[in-house]
């Protein structure tokens, strides 16, 4: 299990950083999982299919996929446990609709971020830091918002990403956006080993899930006083400049 696992602290909302400009995320119509109930309204039970999920998202990133039934999860939503069967079928659709929904919006973020990325002459660090933004700040500003769902997200994908049962899954819904990124990293670097891009960028997407897992695990080691908003502020800008340096080294 990822270091990321374990539950974060409690987050005040990151100021948004001005170089960033990233929308902030909207969660889009969520459609019916396969294995729910045939012919049912799309607008019947979208309160509870989202408080299904909420709770789940947060159960799996507490206690794992098989440490989590639909009891459990029905039980924290407030929810008959039927329901949960009634609009996903099963344990398994329930936990890949948790992930899908979010790498839907993650991905419509990004995209829509590294649309506003230049392509004209502007210098190399540039814009490969202007790349580095379009695909870090959208996930960091979620996870630092009001809403702590985006933490218990990024908590469970910290531990899938280190069990080869769930790689079909997250290549799924992840692969095809970390591809068009990374293809304009090897447009803004073309001279850089395409192999020593790629593991860059793993390395990036390491380094933002930690980020973004929060787990205070090093504050005692911090010295100094700053305001939350400021220590967030700096953690985010420090995490842009460390892997902007990483890449730059290629």
């Amino acid at each position: 299990m990822a270091e990321g696992s374990a539950r974060p602290g409690p987050l005040p909302a990151r100021p948004r950083a001005e170089p960033s400009s990233v929308p902030a995320l909207r969660r889009p119509t969520v459609t019916a999982a396969k294995g729910g109930a045939k012919g049912k309204s799309p607008r019947l039970g979208t309160d509870t299919r989202e408080r299904l999920l909420d709770a789940a998202e947060r159960l799996f990133a507490d206690h794992g996929y098989d440490g989590t039934s639909l009891r459990d999860i029905a039980d924290l939503a407030g929810q008959n446990m039927a329901l949960s069967t009634y609009h996903f079928g099963t344990k398994l659709r329930l936990f890949e609709e948790v992930v899908r929904r979010r790498a839907v919006e993650l991905e419509a973020a990004r995209l829509a971020a590294l649309a506003r990325v230049g392509t004209g002459a502007a210098p190399r660090a540039e814009v490969v830091r202007a790349l580095i933004e379009a695909y870090a700040v959208p996930v960091i500003d979620a996870c630092y918002g009001p809403s702590k769902q985006w933490q218990s997200h990024v908590r469970l994908i910290s531990q899938l990403v280190s069990v080869k049962r769930w790689t079909p899954l997250l290549r799924s819904h992840y692969d095809h956006c970390g591809q068009i990124f990374l293809d304009r990293f090897r447009e803004a670097m073309p001279d850089a080993d395409p192999n020593a891009l790629l593991d860059a960028f793993s390395f990036m997407v390491a380094t933002i899930l930690y980020v973004c897992s929060y787990t205070n695990r090093f504050d005692r080691m911090r010295t100094g006083t700053r305001s939350p908003e400021d220590e967030i502020s700096s953690v985010t800008e420090n995490c842009l400049r460390f892997v902007h340096a990483g890449f730059m080294a290629l």
